[in-house]
């Protein structure tokens, strides 16, 4: 095989690769992102419930200035921060889940 051969092939293949990656929707795999940033100037605890009421995830103490970010499925989750709960829905966008951020006070 040519130098040149080898080289297209290789293109064609990165370009098939790329289009696999890229294609379609969202999918039931695909995650978004909630990330609570803590601009209380304090610690604070900061959690994430599934709408069920089960904890996912959270922080005991989150120190001031800081961000918790946690991969989630597209849905609706509770974010419960200093401010009070809060209900956020993660879409899911073509071609991927987005992010939702929460200021915890």
């Amino acid at each position: 095989m040519t130098t040149t051969r080898r080289l297209v092939t290789g293109l064609a293949t990165a370009a098939l690769v790329m289009s696999a990656l890229t294609a379609g929707t969202a999918t039931a795999a695909t995650k978004g992102r909630i990330v609570i940033n803590n601009n209380c100037g304090k610690a604070v605890s900061t959690t994430i419930h599934r709408t069920s009421g089960a904890m996912i995830a959270g922080t005991a103490a989150a120190p001031a200035g800081s961000s918790f970010g946690y991969p989630v499925y597209p849905g609706t989750y509770v974010v419960r921060v200093p401010a009070g709960a809060k209900t956020v829905k993660v879409l899911d966008v073509s071609p991927k889940a987005h992010s939702v951020i929460v200021r915890a006070c």
